[in-house]
């Protein structure tokens, strides 16, 4: 039996495409249900770096080998408002690669791990995995058949 006119590059290509719209799909899924779930605080400060100084140093190698390097480091940025850390669920990929990721955090809102896994001094007050834990079960089907 011979198929004419059938153009496999184009099928998988199609069926590659529609795959990663189903996953991306299925990760803004998971950030709904992240953002529904991430603990909302009380605390609001006014927003300063702290720890802010110069750092001077001489390289022993290199391009500038000798010479005094300075430079201002920023520190830890101090300001919070309720609902920054769910402001910064996101999900980030990059086309193409089938590579979809769900981040929560930025550098100046640093603390979504802490509050995640918990600390010595704080309670574990997880969002992202029972979020990513609750589509994993439908996460296949719908990936490749878009439902």
């Amino acid at each position: 039996m011979r198929v004419a006119n059938w153009r496999p590059k184009q099928v998988a290509d199609l069926i590659y495409e529609r795959a990663e719209q189903n996953a991306n799909r299925v990760m803004d899924d998971v950030v709904e249900a992240a953002k529904a779930r991430c603990p909302v605080g009380t605390v609001t400060r006014e927003g300063t770096w702290s720890g802010q100084r110069t750092i001077a140093f001489t390289p022993s190698r290199g391009r500038n080998k000798g010479q005094a390097v300075r430079f201002a480091a920023k520190g830890v940025w101090l300001g919070r408002s309720p609902g920054d850390l769910r402001d910064t669920i996101r999900r980030a990929n990059k086309p193409g690669s089938g590579n979809v990721r769900v981040y929560a955090g930025t550098y100046k809102i640093n603390y979504a791990h802490f509050v995640e896994r918990g600390t010595v001094h704080m309670r574990a007050r997880p969002f992202l995995r029972p979020a990513f834990q609750n589509v994993k079960r439908t996460m296949l089907r719908t990936i490749q058949h878009g439902s």
